[in-house]
């Protein structure tokens, strides 16, 4: 019986959107296998431990160009890696792979198509990276989180599926805003702000917040704040603050949220729009096809987010959010357009694609 093979690892963009599928694999085939290759020791093998399958830490590394001497790791770590894998994939009836890209996604892929097993690709944002470049003239097909992927291969099979999330829709009425705000241990009609610089945290986000809540701190409002490993110097104010390092209960925090502040990577923008939710973005300048400027101004144009750039500052950051929070009739068109964009059903139709791989093939 051929199963499906998931490389994905690193940050929760590319780990929960992977989850989605692999969760809708196990609801449609209940009784075919799949396994997950990530990194040894690497954090999506706690994450992963809720689909309760097998999982295979593989050495890899990324190319680093800001320490290159670190580069010398490849030297044992890539031979490694792919005896590793080749073991993998003679023990396993592999019969299709699926990756969300990133470096723990790039020797499975080759492999895959060395084995001619069918490979499936899923790229997040609106610019391909460069694992989904380099292995894209090679699948069968790349999924794309955007109507229009830059960066791939003319020839290259797209198909535009949207962002498969890791929520389910009985997650919708799970709480109202207020249970969800109490749950999350804030008074329940104050409007909570919530904050998210990604699965690992941004320090320049995060110092930039701090900066935001001398304006914030001064209103009637609850802020829940994901700083990552980075834990900033809170300011004296009046609003409630509660920081964490990863924010577990997820379902919470969106139905508790009347305004979100956000990177802009593919995958949470993705999660926005399931949720309908207002946002504010502050992409990234330092991420590689600077994708995450990319990603906001498609959302912009469409009326799905409004957009901060660093380098305008934290007052403007604070003054939009405080618009955008009490001005309502703004605040729904947001949330109107942001619902537009989503595809609620995009994990089911990627299971099934893939399934279609794996035995058509």
């Amino acid at each position: 019986m051929r199963g499906l093979l998931i490389a994905a690892g690193g940050t929760g963009g590319h780990v929960f959107p992977a989850m989605a599928v692999g969760a809708a694999w196990q609801r449609l085939y209940p009784e075919e296998p799949l396994w997950w290759v990530g990194r040894p020791g690497g954090r999506e093998e706690g994450w992963v431990a809720s689909l309760g399958v097998p999982y295979a830490g593989i050495p890899s590394a990324g190319w680093q160009r800001q320490k290159p001497w670190r580069n010398l790791a490849l030297l044992y770590k890539l031979p490694l890696g792919y005896y590793r894998l080749r073991r993998l994939f003679q023990q396993w009836p592999v019969g299709v792979v699926f990756t969300t890209g990133g470096y723990p996604g790039l020797m499975p892929g080759w492999i895959a198509h060395q084995r001619k097993v069918p490979l499936a690709l899923l790229e997040l944002n609106s610019t391909a990276g460069r694992t989904i470049r380099w292995l894209a003239p090679h699948a069968q097909v790349v999924f794309s989180a955007f109507p229009d992927l830059e960066g791939v291969s003319p020839s290259a099979k797209v198909v535009w599926s949207g962002v498969p999330v890791r929520f389910v829709e009985a997650d919708r009425v799970r709480y109202t805003p207020e249970e969800a705000r109490v749950a999350l241990g804030f008074e329940a009609e104050k409007p909570l702000i919530l904050i998210l610089g990604g699965s690992q945290g941004s320090s320049t986000l995060n110092q930039m917040v701090v900066q935001a809540l001398r304006w914030w701190g001064e209103e009637p409002v609850s802020i829940l704040w994901q700083v990552g490993g980075d834990r900033p110097t809170l300011p004296t104010t009046k609003a409630r603050i509660e920081i964490r390092p990863f924010i577990t209960d997820m379902v919470a925090a969106y139905r508790a949220a009347v305004v979100v502040v956000s990177r802009a990577g593919g995958s949470t923008l993705g999660e926005l729009s399931w949720w309908g939710k207002a946002a504010v973005l502050v992409p990234s300048p330092y991420v590689a096809e600077d994708h995450q400027r990319r990603n906001a101004a498609y959302y912009r144009s469409r009326g799905a987010a409004l957009v901060v750039e660093e380098k305008e500052g934290p007052q403007l950051l604070a003054e939009v959010v405080l618009r955008l929070l009490w001005e309502a009739e703004q605040r729904e068109a947001l949330e109107k357009a942001a619902s537009a964009l989503s595809k609620p059903d995009a994990a089911f139709h990627i299971a099934q694609m893939l399934h279609q791989l794996a035995y058509e093939a």
